[in-house]
């Protein structure tokens, strides 16, 4: 039975974790990483992903000749990022190194301009941001900008920035261990982020956060955990952006739940760093529930060996599926 928007999220919360688990179909990768000797060529990772005019844009990590930066693809259809060329983003990174990674792309309706947030090496790891009004041209993004003060020896990463119609959130990963979050009204966005506490625990990264379209106001956080020696996705909820935040299914998305349709090689067993494909492209983060899609970083089993820098990252998107 076909099931959408607050039926399927009552169906995840009300099941208990061993029966809400959904499973995922897996199609083969979107992107992969580049040819010898390109920006890319060693992972391509921490997608960011927008529908806007006709068009998937997608920023990601890219990993290559040593260095962390920023890419950008484009395609009119998932499937054709396979083949579009690939930009790096060489205006926005770290001052003190060539260094960015896992960013945020969102359209800022008040201000009527895209913001890409991502991490930088400066201060140990600084949130910035960047801002366009045409996302389509890699050249037009203006040179980054602290977001927050940073006055803190912790190491802060995975930035995340979603609004209500009153209130800017920005949340991050701290020491690897706990979601903290900050807050500043709409109208001092992007400065003025105060009031720091955390709010979730525990998880290793990547805490994204999504408010469910239509009905009732929930918001779902989706964060990154260990699973063995891979990686694995679990979720929780909250009724308001402010929290408090609930562990809804642990094991939301892992590798252990991923089928392949019949023809397509499994390209991978771990569920890492992604973002849900979202029903629009504004600072609201909206999904529908009854359709999720999940662009994912992966790679194929018995590749995560040796040092985290030289993983071979690739990009897909898996589909959640329900009993």
């Amino acid at each position: 039975m076909k099931m959408h928007g607050r039926s399927l999220l009552a169906l995840i919360l009300l099941a208990g974790p061993a029966a809400a688990s959904p499973r995922w179909t897996a199609s083969s990768p979107v992107l992969l990483p580049g040819a010898a000797g390109s920006f890319d060529e060693t992972a391509v990772k921490d997608p960011s992903i927008v529908r806007y005019g006709g068009r998937w844009h997608v920023f990601y990590t890219a990993r290559g000749l040593g260095k962390y930066t920023l890419g950008y693809v484009s395609a009119p259809s998932i499937e054709g990022l396979r083949t579009a060329p690939r930009t790096q983003l060489t205006r926005l990174r770290a001052k003190s190194s060539v260094y960015a990674a896992a960013p945020q792309v969102f359209y800022f309706r008040p201000q009527k301009k895209w913001y890409l947030v991502f991490q930088t090496t400066d201060s140990n790891y600084l949130p910035v941001f960047s801002t366009t009004a045409t996302i389509d041209r890699p050249d037009s993004w203006t040179a980054p900008m602290p977001l927050v003060d940073k006055r803190d020896s912790a190491k802060w990463i995975d930035f995340w920035v979603i609004c209500d119609s009153g209130t800017a959130y920005l949340f991050f990963t701290r020491a690897h261990k706990d979601v903290v979050m900050m807050t500043t009204p709409i109208g001092e966005f992007p400065n003025g982020f105060r009031d720091r506490r955390p709010v979730f625990s525990p998880l290793i990264e990547a805490a994204h956060i999504y408010r469910e379209r239509g009905g009732a106001e929930r918001y779902l956080m989706l964060f990154e955990a260990p699973d063995g020696r891979l990686r694995r996705f679990g979720l929780a909820t909250a009724s308001s952006l402010a929290g408090s935040w609930s562990v809804a299914d642990a094991a939301f998305a892992t590798g252990a739940l991923l089928q392949s349709p019949p023809g397509v090689e499994p390209w991978t067993n771990e569920v890492s760093h992604g973002e849900l494909l979202r029903a629009g492209f504004n600072e609201l983060l909206e999904v529908d529930t009854g359709e999720l899609r999940f662009l994912i970083q992966g790679m194929p089993a018995g590749l995560h060996e040796g040092d985290y820098p030289s993983l071979p990252w690739r990009l897909g998107v898996i589909q959640g599926r329900y009993p």
